[in-house]
């Protein structure tokens, strides 16, 4: 009885002060968080465009903006970056002429430390997002390399499952081939690639009109066992032939049970074709000299030895490679490149990673990468190999990239090397992550970078005409806003005229020129994109470039 009326009590204790702390509440007074800032200005744009919506460089352009008069003398405007005369204010309107240099996106007007942002104008220049490409919606996924095909196609591969909604229900998984405008081939059949967890990064066209394949991958279509890389027909399908090998019954009985020629029928496996695979992974795959190129992150060459394996049990012929490695057009080891016979191994390789490479006209192959040997021998993520596999000692990278190289790529009309990357110098001469270089790796002296900013370049394509096509993680270039791409010429200038593009939002991964449905110069680009020029693209575009 005592402990209920002690818990009584300290409940009437607890409600009283809880009651006394509310009145005492109601009647205390507390500061204002939000006083003391500014009073709205009271500026706001229109949601209409403006007017003319477009222009170029020198034009007015009329916004529909209220509230501006009372700050009409503080006021400033700003469009790509770049700051416009103002021509006229207005109760309801402000005038600006284009800046030079500017590019498409969302203007603001700046007043103290109070921003606004206005309607999307479009910058009109030698530029333009190319609407006779019909890729539609595009990739679902990473396009990782764009092939131009011996008629007049592209194969494209990489890590999407569809393209331009072919592909739903029956994924095409890493490979498609489309027209030379984007159009889907629907004769292209598959069977649904390197499966849902396999990815392509490169391939290459043998003279016959097949195609080796190399990335990520255990199985293309229906056959099973591949090791990162295969051989396909000019149709699609998985090019296999039949082999010998130990006959055996399988767990559910002999496939062959009753049938007269039973014991030389379970003799046969069919497999595929090219016997070659690698215990790593496959960046780049090319077509020089007769002979197939393999490049990318491996340390073993495989082969099956089916004349001693079961359709279950397979015998592997393991040998040291790294980095690169030559075949035969049937994947048989050409160990007359960069390979030690001595000891049966290939050379050291890269000791790092190999991730872009070119193979120059003579057949002498140039890798970048983020390594500072190869074959034991220093490098500044850049080396040169002959034509035998062996390091080109003509080759005068001298100490090279100080830093990791994104990607290399040969123009063989103008006869240059472009490199991208995050170093800072080449050779010991300075400059911002690109570089051209001569055929024999010499720096092209003429060509001189100016800085990126708040990023690197990460890809970059010369075209015939000269002008370089620079794609990155960048907002600005020589001061000027260019987010994601500028186009800059032979000497590293911006090029006049060519910026007037918007942002790219995403990453490059390769680009290809090419002409447009109309015959106008255009370039490709792919990768993962989700946008350009203020519109949505599927991780492909083609744009044209004015001559």
């Amino acid at each position: 009885m005592m402990q209920l009326f002690r818990q009584n009590i300290w409940l009437l204790l607890l409600s009283l002060a809880i009651v006394i702390g509310c009145k005492k509440d109601e009647g205390s007074v507390f500061p204002d968080p939000y006083a003391g800032g500014k009073p709205p200005l009271g500026v706001k744009f229109s949601d209409e465009l403006p007017n003319p919506s477009q222009g170029s460089s020198g034009d007015l352009v009329t916004f529909k903006v209220t509230g501006l008069m009372a700050y009409k003398d503080s006021l400033h405007f700003f469009l790509s970056g770049q700051e416009a005369q103002i021509v006229s204010i207005s109760d309801a309107a402000i005038t600006v002429k284009v800046p030079p240099a500017s590019s498409s996106g969302s203007p603001y007007i700046n007043i103290g430390l109070q921003v606004f942002h206005g309607p999307v104008f479009k910058v009109i220049g030698k530029v333009k997002l190319d609407n006779t490409f019909k890729a539609g919606t595009g990739a679902d996924g990473i396009i990782n390399y764009l092939l131009p095909t011996s008629d007049n196609r592209y194969l494209m591969v990489g890590d999407f499952k569809t393209y331009n909604s072919n592909g739903v229900g029956n994924p095409l998984n890493g490979i498609a081939l489309i027209e030379k405008h984007g159009q889907f081939v629907n004769a292209f059949k598959t069977d649904s690639a390197v499966s849902m967890s396999g990815s392509i990064s490169g391939a290459t066209q043998l003279p016959n009109g097949k195609f080796v394949l190399g990335g990520f991958f255990t199985q293309y279509g229906r056959m099973k066992g591949m090791t990162n890389l295969t051989r396909i027909y000019p149709s699609g399908q998985v090019d296999t032939t039949t082999v010998q090998i130990i006959p055996t019954e399988t767990a559910g009985g002999n496939a062959h049970e009753g049938d007269p020629n039973e014991e030389e029928k379970n003799s046969f496996d069919t497999v595929p074709s090219f016997n070659a695979g690698v215990s790593g992974v496959v960046q780049k795959v090319f077509y020089a000299n007769n002979r197939v190129l393999v490049l990318g992150t491996f340390f073993n060459y495989l082969q099956y030895y089916y004349k001693n394996s079961t359709k279950t049990d397979r015998s592997i012929d393991v040998r040291y490679v790294n980095s690169i490695m030559a075949l035969d057009m049937d994947g048989n080891l050409d160990s007359s490149y960069h390979y030690n016979l001595a000891i049966s191994k290939g050379f050291s390789g890269a000791a790092g990673s190999i991730v872009d490479a070119i193979v120059l006209p003579d057949g002498r192959v140039v890798m970048g990468g983020s390594f500072n040997k190869f074959d034991d021998v220093s490098a500044g993520n850049i080396v040169c190999l002959d034509q035998n596999g062996r390091i080109d000692p003509a080759f005068k990278s001298g100490s090279g990239a100080n830093d990791r190289i994104f990607s290399i790529k040969y123009n063989a009309v103008t006869k240059k090397i472009i490199i991208t990357g995050a170093f800072k110098s080449f050779n010991g001469i300075p400059c911002d992550g690109i570089m051209m270089l001569n055929e024999d790796g010499s720096v092209v002296s003429t060509f001189k970078s100016k800085l990126f900013n708040s990023g690197s370049p990460t890809h970059a394509l010369q075209l015939n005409n000269g002008l370089i096509v620079v794609a990155g993680t960048f907002d600005k270039y020589d001061n000027y806003v260019r987010e994601g791409m500028v186009i800059i010429n032979a000497d590293g200038s911006l090029a006049a005229g060519y910026n007037n593009t918007g942002k790219l939002a995403g990453f490059v991964y390769g680009m290809t020129e090419t002409v447009s449905a109309e015959g106008e110069p255009a370039v490709i680009v792919y990768g993962s994109i989700s946008s350009f020029d203020n519109t949505a693209v599927g991780n492909i575009f083609r744009m044209v470039i004015a001559k």
